[in-house]
């Protein structure tokens, strides 16, 4: 009787297969990566974009922009930091952003009338009146600021609300998307004149599209802004990222922009200002500080960003975790990937005031970039670039 013989694999021939399949992932695991990246990108363009829609929706609806910062307040008079005349017994002015004014824009209507009305804890008879400040959770118990807008999130960014967490900082909705405050460094947090910043968005002030002088396709709307992977970071030499993070009390020199640049090293800030330094973009998407949900057109892309005091006026950069720059929406509706090498002109130069104050009306001094975050200043730039 014939035997056959059945030959299997040797122990060699084995481990020579998985070598070749070993060496073909690793060939094929950037692609893949690079494939999903691609994905998240195309999705983070569509998504500011849809946010834009909903800022022209509204403007459409009520000839003008929502104002980058104010709404109600229900801390009583004189008692609200946006309040400019504290002595003067006034209604303050709350610290609410664009984006909860536009919330009907983005079918979040329920969520707009929970803002709007008053608003009982659930399992409890406790009332918050409307205005509830943007910082203040009541021990995470006030839902609207535990709601997360998907469309405020870019996929690529890592940053998530802690659902256990019941304070403002760690406990909010993100947000991705930040309102264009301009070229304007000085002041351009406190609102109190129509004209505190050159950009589309302003305190307490809204624009409307006549205003845009230099044209719509060339007046950026809305920017990137990365957020924090984790709150649970901390503090200390080297965690504070540029993605996220703010250097605080940086005084007047940060009118300088070259100032501000100095304070990091690839995408950390200096060890010598981590004492300094906090997290800060995107901690909340209701809060319109304008380092929470603003950017300025100073610093290219993935720039750090430096405030003058504490929560004062300064430099916010936009960044994200594209690495090499940043989506922007212009007030046409386009969207663009702006490089980090984009064209930031003179940062030594002082930047333009607001309040009509010293070169108000000039050009911006910081090239391309400054361009395209001024809206009447009569700024050009290659569009083609």
């Amino acid at each position: 009787m014939l035997r056959i013989r059945r030959r299997g694999f040797t122990l060699v021939e084995l481990l020579v297969v998985i070598a070749i399949i070993g060496i073909l992932v690793g060939l094929l695991l950037p692609a893949v990566q690079a494939a999903r990246e691609a994905a998240r990108r195309m999705s983070c363009s569509n998504n500011i974009r849809q946010f834009g829609l909903a800022l022209l929706n509204y403007e459409s609806a009520y000839k003008r922009f929502p104002h980058g910062i104010g709404g109600p307040s229900n801390s009583g008079p004189g008692g609200h930091i946006w309040d400019v005349d504290w002595s003067q017994n006034r209604v303050p002015i709350g610290r609410y952003g664009a984006v909860v004014s536009v919330l009907p824009q983005m079918e979040q209507t329920i969520l707009f009338n929970q803002i709007q009305q008053p608003y009982t804890i659930p399992g409890t008879t406790t009332v918050i009146q409307p205005g509830q400040t943007p910082w203040d959770m009541a021990n995470g118990q006030y839902r609207p600021w535990r709601t997360q807008v998907a469309g405020l999130r870019c996929p690529s960014d890592p940053g998530r609300m802690n659902p256990d967490a019941g304070w403002a900082d760690d406990g909010s909705g993100k947000i991705n998307y930040a309102m264009c405050f301009g070229d304007t460094v000085r002041d351009n947090i406190n609102g109190w004149h129509p004209a505190s910043t050159r950009g589309m968005f302003q305190g307490r002030y809204s624009r409307r599209l006549a205003e845009i002088t230099d044209g719509t396709a060339y007046t950026i709307m809305l920017g990137e802004i990365a957020t924090t992977p984790s709150q649970n970071l901390g503090q200390g030499a080297g965690k504070i990222r540029i993605q996220g993070g703010l250097a605080i009390n940086c005084g007047a020199s940060v009118e300088i922009p070259q100032n501000c640049r100095v304070l990091a090293v690839g995408d950390r800030y200096v060890p010598a200002k981590e004492p300094t330094c906090r997290h800060s973009a995107g901690i909340r998407w209701h809060d319109g500080e304008l380092g929470h949900s603003g950017f300025v057109t100073v610093l290219g892309p993935n720039s750090p960003s430096c405030s003058s005091g504490d929560w004062g006026w300064g430099v916010y950069s936009s960044t994200s975790y594209h690495g090499s720059g940043a989506h922007v929406c212009f007030t046409d509706l386009g969207t663009r990937f702006i490089p980090n090498t984009i064209d930031t002109g003179n940062l030594n130069a002082t930047a333009p005031a607001g309040n009509d104050g010293p070169g108000s009306n000039a050009k911006s001094p910081f090239g391309a970039w400054g361009a395209m975050g001024s809206k009447d200043a009569g700024d050009t730039f290659d569009a083609s670039e």
